[in-house]
C-alpha cells in the first residue's frame, strides 16, 4: 500500500527500464521504507557533497531518471557557499520564494575547477565514490532540472538477491560506467570539461560553430545576420576549444533559464518549432532575459536615436512591423528605451543568413553529441533499455574524440544548418571549368604534335575547297598560334572568367546574389574563374611574350600568385594561432606512453622536434618577412617527405608498423605547432599585406587587359 503523496514517485519508478522484473510489492516495500526514493531537484542544485556527507547523509545509488548530473571540483568555500544557499532555498516559505531574485547565480558549471564526469538519462552512479582532488572536495550537481532515484546501498543488496535479473542489469550498468569514466583522461578531461563548463551538454540538438582552419575573418557572417535583422544575433570569437570557436549565440538551452525572469511573458519556447522566441511587440527592456543567461546570447539592443548603442536598422524593421506601438489598445504601456535581439535560427526564413554568407564553409550547425561523444551509440541505447544486453567489443566506440578539435571536422556544407542553395554546385563548376579547359587544351596539343587527329583538321577537310586536296594541304591550314579562332575564343572565356574573380566582392554583398546562391558558391566560383581563367589566357598568348600585352599576362601571374598566397595564408594563421594547448597536450601524453618501452625511437623523435624549433626560431628572429613565407611553404612542401624518411628510421630502430606511423604523423604535427609559436607573428603581418600586391596588380592587370583588348578588336577585320 503506497502512503499518500507517493503515486507520481512509483509511477516514475515502475516505469523505469532499470525496474522491468521486479515485483510491485518488493518495490512498494522499499519505497515505504526509504531504500528507495525520488528526488525532484532544479538546475544546479547539489545532489551530494562533503558537506552532506559530512552531516550524516547517507551515499547510496544515484539513478537519473530524467535529466543531467555532473561531478566537479570546487574550492572548499565555494562549495561551502553555495551548500548554505541551496539550504536556504530548499527551507524557504513561499513568501521567502516569491521574494528570491528571478535572476540565477551563476552555473555551478561554472563555479567548479574542473568537471570531472556527467552522467546522461538512465545513467547509475555510486556516489560514495566521492573523494578529494588535489585537495579540493568533489561534488555531484544537477546541470538541468533532473529526477533522480536514490537506491539504499542494503535494499540494492535485497533486491540483487531476490531478482538475479536486477542484479545483472545492475552491473551492467555499474561497468559501463566505469568503462566510459576510464577514458576520461588527458585530452579528454580538457573536453569534458569544456563540454559542461560552457552549457553545451544542456544545449539543444545543434550547436553553431566556426572551424577556425576555413575562416578567413571576412565578417560576412556576422554582417548578413545584422543586415537581415537590423542587429547581429551572433559574435565570432566565443568560446574555443582547439580549431573549433563555439559563436556566441542562441544554443536553445534544454531547460531555457532565460526564459522564467521574464515577468511580461515576451520570451517563450514554441514547442512546435524547438525555439526560443521574443516576442519584439511586448518587450519592455527589461534585460532580465540577458542577465539571466549564463551564455551572453541575449543582447539588449537600443531603439532611442540618442543611445550609444543606437541601432537604425533594427529600430525601422520593427517600426515597419508596427513593433514599437505603446498605449492604450497596444501590448505595451509605455514606451521601450531597448528591446531584446537573440538568434532564433532564422525560423521565419528558408535559410539561416550567417551560414549561407560564409564563404568558404567555415560556419557550420553540428549535432553537439556527435561532436562531443561522451558515449558509444551502443552505451547510450543499452541505457535506455534498461541496460538489457552486454557490450561487444565493435561497441567500444571511442568516446570524447580529439580529431574534430585538433585537426577540424571538415564540414563545408553548413552541417545540419537551413542552406537550401548551393551545396552542391562549386564542385560542378570546378568540374565545368576544367573540363573546358582541358577540351581546349587537348586540340592545341593536337594541333601541335598530331595535326591530323585535331578538330580543326577534321572541320578543314570537310570544307568543299579541301574535299580532294591532299592532306600536307590541309595541315598547312591546321596551326595554332595567337590570334586564331581557338586562341581568341580562350581569350574571351579566360577574360571573362578573369573579371568574374575580380568583381567577387560585388557578388558576395548584393542580396540579389546571396538569393541564387549561398556565398560559399561565389567564393569558390571566384577561386575557380581565378584558377581556370588564368590557365585559358596562358593558352591564348601561346606562351608568345615578346611585346608590351606580355606586362599583362605578368601581372596576371602577379595577382594568381598573390591570390594563391593569400588564400594559403588565410588557411595557415588559424593554424598557427588556434588549438595548440589542446593538441600539444594530446600529443605529448602519447609521447609519454611510449618513452619508457621505446627509449632509443623516442630520443631520435626528441631530436628531430629540437633541430626543428631552433630552425623556427631562427626564422622567428629574422625581420624578413619573405624569408619567413617561403619557409612557411617549404615546410609545407617537404611535410610528407620528411614524414615517409621518419617512418623509415623508426622501422630501422625496430617500431612496430602501426606504432610508427602513429608515432611520424605526431611527431609531423608537433614541428607544426613548434613553428606555430615562433613565425605566427610574421604570418599575422604578411596576411594583412598580401592585398597590397593583390589589389594594385589587379588593377593594372584591368588596364593593360582592356587596352590590349580594344586595339585587337578594332584591328580584327569582320
Amino acid at each position: 500500500m503506497l502512503p499518500p503523496g507517493m503515486d507520481q514517485d512509483y509511477a516514475l519508478v515502475r516505469q523505469l527500464p532499470l525496474f522491468e522484473g521486479v515485483g510491485n510489492d518488493d518495490l512498494v516495500a522499499a519505497m515505504n521504507q526509504g531504500g528507495i526514493a525520488v528526488r525532484r531537484l532544479e538546475r544546479d542544485m547539489f545532489v551530494l557533497d562533503p558537506i552532506g556527507l559530512a552531516q550524516g547523509q547517507a551515499a547510496p545509488v544515484v539513478y537519473v531518471a530524467t535529466g543531467q548530473i555532473a561531478a566537479g571540483v570546487f574550492l572548499e568555500h565555494e562549495l561551502a557557499e553555495r551548500h548554505a544557499q541551496q539550504i536556504s532555498h530548499e527551507t524557504a516559505s513561499k513568501e521567502e520564494l516569491d521574494e528570491e531574485s528571478l535572476i540565477k547565480p551563476p552555473p555551478l558549471a561554472r563555479v567548479a575547477l574542473k568537471n570531472i564526469a556527467l552522467f546522461m538519462e538512465n545513467d547509475l552512479f555510486n556516489s560514495g565514490a566521492l573523494s578529494a582532488a588535489r585537495g579540493q572536495p568533489i561534488a555531484f550537481y544537477t546541470t538541468a532540472p533532473s529526477q533522480l532515484v536514490t537506491l539504499d546501498q542494503r535494499w540494492v543488496a535485497e533486491l540483487a538477491v531476490r531478482y538475479p535479473v536486477f542484479e545483472t542489469r545492475l552491473r551492467r550498468a555499474i561497468s559501463i560506467s566505469r568503462e566510459r569514466l576510464a577514458w576520461v583522461s588527458g585530452v579528454k578531461q580538457e573536453l569534458l570539461d569544456f563540454f559542461v563548463r560552457q552549457g553545451i551538454s544542456v544545449s539543444g540538438e545543434m550547436v553553431r560553430v566556426r572551424q577556425l582552419g576555413l575562416c578567413i575573418d571576412c565578417k560576412l557572417c556576422e554582417e548578413a545576420c545584422e543586415e537581415r535583422y537590423g542587429a547581429r544575433r551572433l559574435t565570432l570569437g566565443g568560446y574555443q576549444l582547439g580549431m573549433l570557436d563555439f559563436i556566441y549565440t542562441c544554443r536553445t538551452c534544454t531547460d531555457q533559464r532565460c526564459i522564467d525572469p521574464c515577468a511580461y511573458d515576451s520570451i517563450k519556447f514554441d514547442l512546435t518549432k524547438r525555439e526560443v522566441v521574443i516576442n519584439e511587440s511586448t518587450c519592455t527592456g527589461c534585460t532580465a532575459c540577458a542577465q539571466a543567461c549564463p551564455y551572453g546570447a541575449i543582447d539588449m539592443i537600443e531603439v532611442e536615436s540618442d543611445a550609444p548603442t543606437f541601432k537604425k536598422d533594427f529600430k525601422a524593421r520593427l517600426e515597419k512591423k508596427n513593433m514599437l506601438q505603446f498605449g492604450p489598445g497596444t501590448p505595451r504601456v509605455a514606451r521601450a528605451r531597448r528591446i531584446a535581439n537573440k538568434c532564433d535560427h532564422c525560423m521565419a526564413y528558408g535559410d539561416q543568413a550567417c551560414v549561407s554568407a560564409c564563404p568558404t564553409g567555415s560556419l557550420i550547425e553540428i549535432d553537439a553529441y556527435d561532436l562531443f561523444r561522451e558515449r558509444s551509440p551502443k552505451m547510450a541505447q543499452l541505457a535506455k533499455t534498461g541496460y538489457d544486453g552486454d557490450l561487444q567489443k565493435k561497441d567500444r566506440k571511442e568516446v570524447l574524440p580529439v580529431l574534430p578539435f585538433t585537426e577540424g571536422v571538415a564540414v563545408r556544407s553548413g552541417g545540419l544548418a537551413k542552406l537550401k542553395r548551393g551545396r552542391y554546385a562549386p564542385l560542378l563548376t570546378w568540374m565545368v571549368g576544367i573540363f573546358a579547359f582541358l577540351i581546349a587544351l587537348g586540340e592545341a596539343l593536337l594541333r601541335a604534335y598530331a595535326p591530323a587527329q585535331s578538330y580543326l583538321f577534321h572541320q578543314v577537310a570537310a570544307l568543299p575547297d579541301y574535299v580532294d586536296a591532299p592532306t600536307e594541304q590541309i595541315l598547312e591550314r591546321v596551326v595554332f598560334r595567337p590570334g586564331d579562332q581557338l586562341s581568341t575564343y580562350c581569350g574571351l572565356v579566360g577574360t571573362g572568367l578573369m573579371i568574374i574573380a575580380a568583381i567577387y566582392p560585388i557578388f558576395r554583398r548584393i542580396k540579389l546574389f546571396r538569393w541564387f546562391a549561398s556565398n560559399t558558391m561565389w567564393f569558390d566560383f571566384h577561386l575557380m574563374a581565378g584558377t581556370v581563367g588564368p590557365m585559358f589566357i596562358a593558352l591564348h598568348s601561346v606562351l608568345q611574350l615578346d611585346s608590351w600585352v606580355s606586362a599583362a599576362f605578368w601581372s596576371m601571374v602577379i595577382v594568381v600568385v598573390s591570390g594563391f598566397l593569400g588564400r594559403y595564408l588565410y588557411t595557415q594563421v588559424p593554424e598557427l594561432a588556434s588549438g595548440v594547448e589542446l593538441e600539444e597536450l594530446d600529443h605529448e601524453r602519447y609521447f609519454q606512453q611510449h618513452r619508457p618501452r621505446l627509449t632509443v625511437p623516442m630520443a631520435e623523435i626528441d631530436r628531430e622536434l629540437a633541430i626543428q624549433r631552433v630552425k623556427a626560431q631562427q626564422v622567428g628572429q629574422s625581420p624578413s618577412m619573405l624569408r619567413a613565407l617561403w619557409w612557411l611553404i617549404f615546410q609545407d612542401i617537404g611535410r610528407w617527405p620528411r614524414t615517409l624518411a621518419r617512418r623509415g628510421r623508426l622501422a630501422q630502430l625496430g617500431v612496430d608498423r602501426k606504432t610508427r606511423k602513429e608515432l611520424a604523423k605526431r611527431a609531423g604535427r608537433m614541428i607544426v605547432i613548434a613553428r606555430r609559436q615562433v613565425v605566427a607573428p610574421k604570418a599575422q603581418l604578411l596576411l594583412h599585406s598580401w592585398k597590397k600586391v593583390h589589389v594594385p596588380f589587379t588593377v593594372l592587370l584591368t588596364v593593360l587587359a582592356t587596352a590590349h583588348i580594344y586595339i585587337s578588336w578594332s584591328r580584327a577585320a569582320w
